[in-house]
């Protein structure tokens, strides 16, 4: 499932698998050649996340941008590149 939060909608590449039962939300870049599997949530609904090029987001991982209000805030994520 692909959502937008808060006006920002995921931005994924054309050559990037995607699978139906993963959820990504928000802010997010995938890049070319990126393959995220199923169960993957990457939730990008305070801080921008950026998956690059040739990238595997495997079976049931989580990845979440940190919070603003959040004293130990991760903020933006890259990973990959």
């Amino acid at each position: 499932m692909i959502r937008s939060f808060n006006g920002k909608t995921p931005r994924i590449a054309e050559s990037a698998f995607v699978s139906e039962a993963a959820y990504i939300v928000g802010d997010v870049e995938i890049g070319e050649n990126c393959s995220i599997w199923p169960g993957a949530v990457i939730r990008a609904d305070f801080g921008k996340i950026k998956i690059g090029t040739n990238t595997a987001v495997e079976d049931n991982c989580v990845i979440h941008s940190g919070s603003p209000s959040s004293p130990d805030s991760a903020g933006d994520m890259a990973i990959g590149d």
